[in-house]
């Protein structure tokens, strides 16, 4: 038998008194369904005090601050259909609750009160269609980008250097974020037809850690800049034992944390009505890209009194490096700054903002590829590069080139590490 409690909405505390929950449990509860929940609660309430118990043995009449249980014999099971008056329960289910042999209620080993199994009530996560495709778009687009970009910055080696490698883990950390996502939004279907759900909070648990790596890894971009341009002047030989402990250890603690919070207070099968435990991760995220804007506003101020002091092509290479960081900066926060304006009584304003959302959320691995890679000066050059040698290799098998040689000049490509 599943518990099913959700924040505010089923309880599993059965009370005889009616003096309790005078008001509407749940803020979703329409005012239609909260009259309907006030008379049926008067009506049982009224015959606890007045109607007379069986002789034989028996469980009592309850109110379990849901629905009313008559009183039931030793060993049976009462099937109710379940309430229409609670939030997001379909009244075309069932709830029940057992009738123990010694003549009490059920108590759930759990919390070791008496409880009703509201389980099968539970309406199946619904999915916009809309936002559903966006996400889904977003997601694999950005998986092909960045796998497009993790592949060249791996084959053209001469483009390797510590900055590059901080830029693959990040690649590689969306990429997993990116995967994990789209399996959560399948599981998510999947778990509301059967019922554990076990696959898609573990599926859940797992973006949300790849999530935080994104940020983490962000901010070894910002702690990378601030170490070479700030403290070593320049210098890009140092280990980067720290920057894998920053992208992929630290954001182990609050996943942890919400992986407990999440057993003990979550609800749902799915863990998608726990909102405000989210916060958990939402509130880790804010402080990294507060942390991040402080580096890089520092960076940023060390860079103009070195450009001012003595201008230099090292400096200017730097320039750009810092300034694809701080576009990121914005485009990975900025569903965060939006959040607390979202619209509540308009569904068309709803679904737009859900859409605008989706899209921010899924595309960011996108954006990730195109700034750190595919828009890079130096990745730009070795492409073309690379282009030109295998046209003038292809011309020369094929007898087409005039000049008589066997094939192209072996051109020395030596490329420092700077990324626009």
């Amino acid at each position: 038998m599943a518990d099913y409690s959700y924040n505010g909405s089923f309880y599993d505390t059965s009370f005889t008194t009616c003096d309790m929950y005078p008001l509407p449990l749940n803020e979703k509860q329409a005012p239609d369904q909260f009259e309907a929940w006030l008379k049926r609660k008067n009506e049982c309430c009224e015959r606890i005090q007045t109607e007379a118990p069986p002789s034989e043995s028996h469980c009592e009449l309850v109110w379990d601050t849901w629905d009313c249980w008559n009183w039931t014999a030793p060993g049976d099971t009462l099937i109710q259909t379940c309430p229409w008056w609670v939030p997001d329960a379909s009244p075309m289910e069932q709830a029940t609750k057992t009738c123990m042999p010694d003549g009490t209620w059920y108590v759930h080993p759990g919390n070791n009160n008496t409880w009703t199994n509201y389980t099968a009530c539970e309406v199946p996560y619904k999915e916009s269609p809309i936002r559903f495709i966006i996400f889904e778009a977003g997601y694999s687009t950005s998986v092909i980008a960045l796998c497009l970009a993790l592949f060249i910055f791996t084959y053209f080696q001469s483009l390797g250097c510590p900055r590059v490698t901080i830029h693959k883990n990040l690649f590689i950390s969306f990429i997993l974020s990116a995967i994990s996502n789209i399996i959560w939004h399948v599981t998510i279907i999947v778990s509301s037809r059967n019922e554990s759900g076990t696959a898609c909070r573990f599926t859940y648990i797992m973006a949300q850690f790849f999530v935080l790596c994104n940020y983490f890894w962000m901010l070894s971009e910002g702690l990378y800049l601030h170490t070479v341009i700030v403290v070593a002047v320049f210098s890009e030989n140092h280990d980067l034992l720290l920057y894998y402990i920053v992208g992929w250890v630290i954001p182990m603690v609050p996943a942890v944390v919400l992986l407990i919070l999440q057993l003990t207070l979550g609800s749902g099968k799915c863990w998608t009505e726990s909102q405000g435990i989210e916060w958990v991760i939402g509130g880790t995220i804010i402080a990294v890209l507060l942390t991040n804007a402080g580096l890089l506003l520092n960076i940023v101020r060390v860079l103009v009194t070195k450009l001012r002091a003595t201008p230099s092509q090292g400096a200017r290479t730097y320039v750009r490096a810092v300034r694809a960081t701080i576009i990121l900066l914005p485009l990975m926060g900025l569903h965060y700054i939006i959040i607390p304006v979202r619209p509540s009584d308009n569904q068309v304003a709803e679904l737009v903002y859900d859409c605008i959302i989706a899209f921010l959320i899924s595309f960011q691995g996108f954006f990730v590829a195109c700034i750190f890679c595919f828009f890079n000066g130096e990745v730009i050059s070795q492409l073309h590069r690379s282009i030109r040698n295998f046209t003038l290799v292809h011309y020369s098998h094929t007898g087409q080139l005039q000049n008589g040689t066997d094939g192209p000049s072996q051109t020395q490509v030596s490329l420092r590490c700077r990324l626009a």
